[in-house]
């Protein structure tokens, strides 16, 4: 089955086997009969309770490598990281506070403290250096035509 054909039921089950067992990627693809391809698509980052540092949103595992390095990220920002680097995170819905830190700030009567987002994300730096390049090579153009 192709990624395209993928129905939110068959989603459900390959992400609960994918989630919940310890079967290979290539057994549940057998068994729900989806390409690698289609079962990867399927997947979703696995929630964890905790707070990233920089937006606040919920982080989580990307693939089961991920949860057993204890490589966390934040869809929202592009952040990544271990356990011990995130912020406690409440959904707002039941009131329960994240596990990361292990210290809840509210416990305090203050407010919980996000560092600002980075200058340049990952993305950014990309599209500036792109930029700086391009700069470059147009200043190299001119001074070669005022040569001529």
């Amino acid at each position: 089955m192709h990624a395209s054909e993928v129905t939110p039921e068959i989603a459900a089950n390959a992400n609960e086997l994918y989630w919940g067992s310890t079967r290979s990627v290539n057994q549940i693809a057998e068994e729900l009969d989806l390409s690698k391809g289609a079962l990867y698509a399927a997947l979703v980052h696995l929630p964890s309770g905790m707070g990233c540092p920089l937006c606040g949103d919920e982080v989580g595992w990307a693939n089961r490598t991920a949860r057993d390095r204890d490589q966390l990220t934040c869809q929202t920002c592009d952040w990544s990281g271990t356990s011990s680097q995130t912020v406690s995170y409440s959904d707002g819905h039941s009131g329960e506070e994240g596990i990361g830190t292990g210290v809840d700030v509210t416990d305090f009567g203050a407010e919980p403290v996000v560092p600002p987002a980075p200058l340049l994300t990952p993305r950014m730096s990309t599209v500036a250096g792109g930029a700086i390049i391009g700069a470059a090579v147009g200043l190299v153009l001119v001074f070669w035509a005022r040569r001529r």
